[in-house]
């Protein structure tokens, strides 16, 4: 690969590929295919035991889900060797072809470009994907990788899920971070128990209580012990350092017959410390699948990994932005939301990078704090991302590679410290494919990727009504059930948006009365628009019911490889795709 061709991918792996070439390694060399066996490799096991341990309990708990998924779940230790492997079969006999097994060693320098390697060397959660490897034997690989850090901060190892390119899963990376986060926190109450800092209420609280923030401090109140969530609150030097608490968040204090016990515990504000923001609590809904997505944002809330929030238009995604950072460390930091869409291409740096006094014509005279600096140690929302142009795509690019900006007209450079949450209605993987958007954009994007179901996926419309009025002050207004089934029969492109409208003009239509079907005023109601109205028992889906149902479900037994589907289908691959993005069909 040429210095040319490395700039088409993100600068991680670029670095990477730069490293590999410096060791003299090429693209087409056969690897080193040696396993640490024996006594050499009982040794290794030995010094990691605890580690192995939690790992294989962990992957114990997830097997199933690992095997359904086609991948494997692999533990590393510090130098790259794989320890424990646990998966699919399948594909585990596919990988021994690449030595990417127990007893092998994973670094840059044996095995060239890979997630393992990467995640050791740079301290970085990565994936690594297809043609991205330096070698091209493992070119048919999709690799996840996130480093493993003891409670005093050192790297000890690597979580990996590997699997093959075609079964690629974009939530690898999120389940290679959570695990290697749950490792670590396994590790932490595990030392601080046998050195009986802790006692055993505490350690039961904290085990229903992950991810939070934890610290262990001594008896001069010196921070001893973290885990990555207390790090990010505190500071990455602020082991050895006496503790002055965390702003914002409470300081639990616990007490034993010998001894003061401190650990610090995230609380989340009262509600209204952020004027004008949502939080949770704010955002209704009884549907199961939607619960889950609200528990996995507010998970998600308590780490810097970027959040990639996916819906058709009016599903909520500014809410979930918006309560993501209220949940968040950065609480009481600002909230810049900037719809990406509405850019236009002449103005997208002086928008989002800021400018200087005097820099063109027209400029305000003392200059403007772009947004991306306006956002410093807070959130930025990037709303309509897949709008962008493909040179707005770059500029952003650039600044999340970086983490500087550079205002129009300066010639310096200034650091900002930015959580990252995106949203878009579009289909990205369709649209990187049509060149419409940048593939290394997408994969720093898409960290925690949450997709909103849309309302008529919901199982609880006739309980967002009822919300809404109640919090209108309207409790007692009645809805006949003519009403109810009208409701529950339409379509819904607007989603929430669109049912608050049609609510705020049939509230003033019924006056003091109930709201009668007359009352409801949709859109161009037609056959398109309509589904199904189930009460009792089974009925007839819709064409658009029926069709979702079949593409999901070729998708769902292939694993998502869409030739496959798309054969299952009879249809046409091209068509498929179109299809996927009309629906917005997510996996």
């Amino acid at each position: 690969m040429s210095s040319l061709d490395i700039q088409t991918y993100s600068e991680v792996v670029a670095s990477s590929w730069k490293r590999c070439q410096q060791y003299g390694l090429k693209p087409t060399d056969p690897f080193d295919d040696r396993l640490l066996t024996g006594k050499l490799f009982h040794e290794r096991l030995k010094e990691n035991t605890t580690l192995v341990r939690h790992a294989s309990q962990i992957f114990d708990t997830i097997e199933p889900f690992i095997q359904q998924s086609g991948q494997t779940a692999l533990l590393i230790d510090a130098q790259g060797c794989i320890l424990h492997a646990a998966g699919d079969p399948g594909f585990s006999k596919r990988a021994e072809a690449v030595q990417l097994q127990v007893g092998a060693v994973w670094d840059e320098q044996r095995k060239g470009t890979n997630a393992i390697g990467i995640a050791i060397t740079d301290k970085i959660p990565i994936r690594v994907h297809a043609a991205e490897h330096f070698y091209r034997a493992n070119a048919f690989l999709t690799c996840a990788s996130s480093p493993i850090f003891s409670p005093t901060g050192e790297l000890i190892g690597v979580i990996n899920f590997s699997g093959r390119r075609e079964s690629y899963h974009h939530y690898s990376l999120t389940l290679a971070v959570m695990v290697a986060e749950s490792l670590q926190n396994r590790l932490l109450l595990e030392e601080a128990k046998q050195d009986h800092l802790v006692t055993l209420q505490e350690l039961e609280f904290t085990a229903s209580h992950n991810p939070l923030p934890l610290l262990s401090l001594d008896r001069d109140n010196r921070i001893i012990r973290a885990n990555q969530a207390a790090l990010r609150a505190v500071g990455k030097d602020a082991l050895g350092k006496p503790f002055t608490g965390i702003e914002g968040f409470s300081v639990q204090t616990i007490q034993d017959s010998s001894r003061t016990v401190w650990r610090s515990v995230a609380v989340r504000k009262p509600q209204g410390s952020r004027h004008g923001l949502y939080s949770f609590s704010d955002i209704a809904g009884t549907c199961l699948n939607f619960e889950e997505k609200k528990e996995l944002a507010s998970k998600a809330a308590l780490t810097d990994i970027p959040v990639l929030l996916l819906g058709e238009s009016g599903t909520g995604k500014e809410l979930f932005a918006q309560s993501i950072h209220s949940a968040s460390l950065r609480a009481d930091r600002p909230f810049i939301a900037v719809n990406c869409g509405a850019i236009p291409d002449s103005l997208v740096e002086s928008e989002w990078f800021g400018y200087e006094r005097g820099a063109f014509t027209g400029a305000n005279r003392e200059g403007s704090t772009g947004k991306f600096e306006a956002a410093h140690t807070g959130t930025i929302f990037l709303d309509e991302i897949g709008d962008m142009s493909l040179r707005a795509q770059a500029a952003l690019l650039r600044v999340l590679q970086e983490r500087t900006v550079t205002p129009v007209g300066s010639t310096k450079s200034r650091r900002i410290d930015v959580r990252i949450v995106a949203a878009t209605h579009k289909h990205l993987p369709l649209e990187i494919k049509e060149g419409r958007f940048r593939a290394d954009l997408y994969y720093r994007l898409k960290g925690i990727q949450i997709t909103l179901p849309s309302l008529r996926e919901r199982s609880d419309l006739l309980t967002l009504v009822e919300h809404w009025l109640h919090k209108n002050g309207c409790p007692h207004r009645q809805l006949p059930e003519e009403t109810k089934h009208k409701l529950l029969r339409y379509g819904w492109p607007g989603n929430i948006r669109e049912l608050h409208g049609i609510l705020i003009q049939a509230s003033f239509l019924a006056g003091e009365g109930p709201i009668r079907p007359e009352h409801l005023h949709f859109d161009e109601l037609d056959q398109t628009d309509v589904v199904e109205f189930r009460h009792d028992g089974p009925t007839v889906p819709t064409l658009r019911d029926a069709e979702i149902g079949a593409i999901r479900r070729a998708l769902k037994s292939t694993g998502w490889n869409l030739s496959k589907s798309a054969a299952l289908l009879d249809i046409g691959r091209t068509t498929l795709y179109r299809k996927i993005e009309q629906y917005g069909i997510e996996p």
